[in-house]
């Protein structure tokens, strides 16, 4: 038998190279990265075979990214962990499809409509968990929410001009059996939940956690350090952490706490400094290296704790507002957070994202009109990330409070020596305050 065709070419093989972005279910949505930009890359990945399968790698690929502009690890390290939770809670896996859907907003600054009915479904099917008491004990549900809160700051879904859904993770965490949790996911997860929580109470009075719940925080971080070196410094110890909210709004009773309070900060934040000084010789070669990390980790450790010593100090300034000691240390911390703010902006938006709470403060502590601009040029750049979130009103509501504190402790020290009148600074600050009323904050949205 003859054959045909024999010792001719018939295919051609050519080379080409996969773009792994433009698998399906983010080819629409995931825009085009710079080049520095740096993923990790593992095990060729298989095709999804399940629904859970296709929310788990949507969710791994935005896990991916280490560019510390972008990288959502920001919001804690135990998100690495929740692929493997998916498939089990409704609300969690629709809160990863939500985060999923809106995560390119971080590159465009835009949202899609996916990503805003997805948010929307979240919503949904968390009302619809909360409705069962043993579910919405869960870990797997207060994961969801914490979620479900970082997709409200990327779409601006915001109940109302102060507040989040720290509420409801208050609550959350106030009725879930804490005691039981040992594994690592669920001490961190708690752990990280602690700040957004210690936020809100500043703001909201409803979010009040009880001595017992701080405690237990702080023995769940002392089974994560690993050594003395990961040890938080004293000024930054969750037991001390969850004392502002109450020195904020109750100064006269903590006054003692709140000179404490101040004079570790500054003791910490001069150690901090000189760290951050190390790091700042290291040499960067990408966002995504080492050197980077160290010195966006330093960066906001410093400025936090500058933070809330500018806090602790406009609250003892109440007592004593010609204490000139305390004003040029005010001035000399509110200067160090514009500074550093300044240099953070390369990090933008999530590497530095923290930035804009610190400004906030440091806007409100000041009576200096030439620096009070300069926070405000600055807090804009930072405003532009997430427009949606009102940080100047934040810091007008700062501001106030520690006015109305103010002109009622000069009240009650010129009625004790003249009773009847009221002296120039308690007058100034009332004028103050009236052109800067406070806010009330609302209920959560879910709750």
């Amino acid at each position: 038998m003859t054959c045909v065709g024999g010792g001719q070419q018939r295919y051609k093989f050519i080379s080409h190279k996969l773009d792994h972005r433009r698998t399906q279910g983010q080819s629409a949505l995931q825009p085009t990265l710079s080049t520095s930009r740096v993923v990790c890359v593992g095990r060729p990945a298989q095709l999804p075979s399940t629904d859970t399968d296709q929310i788990a790698a949507n969710f791994v690929e935005v896990l991916q990214v280490t560019d510390i502009r972008y990288a959502i690890v920001y919001y804690g390290h135990f998100l690495r962990d929740i692929p493997r939770r998916l498939g089990k809670n409704a609300v969690l896996d629709a809160a990863v499809k939500a985060i999923s859907a809106a995560s390119p907003f971080l590159y465009t600054g835009t949202n899609s409509p996916i990503a805003l009915a997805r948010y929307g479904q979240s919503l949904r099917r968390l009302r619809e968990c909360l409705n069962d008491a043993a579910e919405a004990r869960t870990p797997n549900t207060l994961c969801a929410v914490y979620l479900i809160t970082i997709c409200q700051s990327w779409l601006g879904k915001y109940d109302d001009s102060l507040t989040g859904h720290a509420e409801a993770i208050s609550h959350l965490l106030k009725a879930a059996p804490l005691h039981e949790w040992n594994s690592r996911f669920e001490l961190e997860m708690v752990l990280t939940m602690c700040i957004p929580v210690i936020l809100e109470g500043i703001v909201n009075p409803r979010v009040k956690m009880d001595p017992a719940f701080w405690e237990l925080a702080s023995s769940f971080k002392d089974r994560m350090s690993t050594s003395q070196e990961n040890r938080p410094k004293p000024s930054t110890e969750y037991k001390h952490l969850a004392l502002f909210p109450s020195f904020v709004q109750n100064p006269d009773a903590n006054l003692p706490e709140i000179e404490n309070a101040y004079f570790r900060l500054k003791t910490d934040a001069q150690v901090m400094r000189q760290h951050l000084g190390q790091v700042e010789q290291l040499t960067p070669l990408s966002f995504s290296s080492p050197a980077v990390v160290a010195h966006s980790q330093a960066q906001a450790a410093y400025t936090m704790v500058s933070t809330l010593a500018v806090l602790t100090n406009s609250l003892l300034r109440i007592f004593d507002s010609f204490n000139f000691t305390l004003v040029s240390e005010c001035i000399a911390l509110c200067d160090e957070i514009a500074t550093q703010a300044e240099l953070a902006t390369c990090y933008r938006p999530l590497g530095s994202a923290y930035m804009p709470l610190c400004l906030t403060v440091a806007w409100a502590a000041l009576k200096d009109e030439s620096r009070m601009t300069q926070i405000e040029i600055i807090l804009a750049e930072y405003q532009s990330d997430f427009t949606q979130v009102p940080w100047m009103s934040r810091a007008q509501w700062l501001a106030s409070t520690f006015d109305s504190h103010r002109v009622r402790v000069a009240s009650e020290m010129a009625s004790l020596h003249s009773p009847g009148v009221v002296n120039a600074q308690t007058n100034m600050a009332a004028s103050r305050e009236r052109k800067q009323l406070p806010v009330s904050p609302e209920s959560c949205c879910i709750l």
